[in-house]
This record gives structure tokens, sequence and C-alpha cells, in this order.
């Protein structure tokens, strides 16, 4: 073979590996583009982070529905916001909304479908708190009470 033929075949060696090279590159930033998780490298809340299940001491009789606040079953995944019930009036004061899609670190993501603590009375509650719904009230129980980066990924009202 000749010493031209030689390096174009060389040549072209070098190029295929560079458009593999190229495309591997593409195949990555498309996952890191499209996986929620990147999404925690941006904007975050420091927020305290609790668990609630169906279990009475959780959810009152009258609530436990079934439901979250937006019509939808309870489920795992969901999490809950609290309002404030000033002058007959339900007040949103969380950095959160009905309808967000989040990250909390360690946890995994949830959507903010639902509202708690219910009271008949006058009550402000503590707006930097998430409350992440599990289906065992004993896990809600040993979940405790911490601080975690609440990321939003996708913004509901």
């Amino acid at each position: 073979m000749g010493e031209k033929r030689k390096k174009i075949i060389k040549g072209g060696e070098k190029l295929k590996k560079l458009i593999i090279l190229i495309e591997l590159i593409m195949i990555i930033l498309l996952l890191i583009a499209t996986n929620p998780e990147a999404e925690t490298e941006g904007k975050y809340f420091i927020m305290t982070v609790t668990f609630y299940s169906q279990h009475p001491n959780c959810i009152a009789d009258k609530w436990n529905d079934v439901l979250t606040a937006t019509m939808t079953t309870i489920r795992e995944g969901v999490v809950a916001i609290n309002v404030d019930y000033i002058d007959g009036k339900w007040l949103v004061k969380s950095p959160l909304n009905l309808g967000d899609k989040i990250h909390i670190e360690g946890l995994g993501n949830f959507s903010v479908e639902d509202t708690g603590y219910f009271t008949d009375t006058d009550y402000k509650q503590d707006f930097w708190n998430v409350d992440v719904y599990v289906k065992d009230h004993e896990q809600a129980v040993k979940g405790g009470r911490e601080l975690r980066k609440v990321y939003i990924i996708e913004g509901g009202e």
C-alpha cells in the first residue's frame, strides 16, 4: 500500500473516532438536559421536610377522603404544603405552589398536590415546610423532621 493511502486510511480512522466522541458527548448532554436531577444545580429553598400518611394522627377524619387538595388520589410521590386559615380564607404563603414538580435533595422528585394543616380557627402555619406522603404511618413517624434543599423542577399555578 502506498504511503499516501495509509495516511488517508489513518485520517479516516481518526475522523471516525472523533465522530464517535462527538456522538457520546451529545448523548451525555441530552441525558443531562432531560434528567430532573440536573435541575438540582439551580435555585433552591431550604425547607423543613416532614412526612405524613392517611393515619388519623396525620389527617383528620373529616379530611381523610383519599383525595388531595387538588382532587387527585393520595399516593406516594405527592407532597403537601401548609396553608394559613385567616379570617375565613385559605392563604398560601409557601414558596411552592400547588401543581409544582419538585426535587427534594436525597429523597427524589415529587408533585405538590396537597395542603395541610387544617383547623376551624385562625391559624398560621410554617410555610417553609413540605410534607411528604408515605403509605405507612410508622415510616411517617420515623421520617422525622429535617432541613433539605427543595428545587422547583417545573412550575404549577
